[in-house]
């Protein structure tokens, strides 16, 4: 939807579990970068902070590239992140005040609140890889 500007449509909502590979990979995927966040939390909490804002385009990099590794999506979530990481904790930290204003309405705002901050997440992975592209 970033890239071109269609509409989504409902019946795309589950692509994701469409086939069971790409569910596993996904899962995969979520399971390996919470084993590494949570070595690099063993550390100090600092750290573990610093390499979730690292990892978090590895979801949007194995959309983009579905034969890549995990390893190597985490790879090269870091490796756009190089930088970037300030921006991202700045965008993450715009949506509190919405997140207050859902909490008011017990929950029911984190239904437009969530697509929301997922649709400005995927525009900030499309702005990294443009510049990265750029460069």
């Amino acid at each position: 939807m970033i890239r071109t500007g269609e509409r989504i449509k409902f019946s795309g909502l589950l692509q994701a579990f469409s086939e069971i590979s790409t569910y596993l990979k996904i899962l995969g995927t979520y399971l390996v970068m919470m084993v590494y966040m949570f070595l690099w939390t063993l550390l100090l909490v600092i750290p573990g902070i610093i390499k979730a804002f690292s990892y978090s385009q590895t979801y949007f990099v194995l959309k983009d590239h579905p034969g890549i590794g995990i390893n190597a999506a985490i790879t090269k979530s870091r490796k756009l992140m190089v930088g970037y990481k300030w921006k991202f904790f700045v965008l993450q930290l715009s949506f509190i005040g919405w997140g207050i204003l859902c909490l008011l309405t017990l929950g029911i705002g984190f239904l437009w609140l969530s697509p929301y901050i997922t649709a400005s997440y995927a525009a900030f992975y499309e702005n990294l890889v443009r510049q990265q592209e750029e460069a």
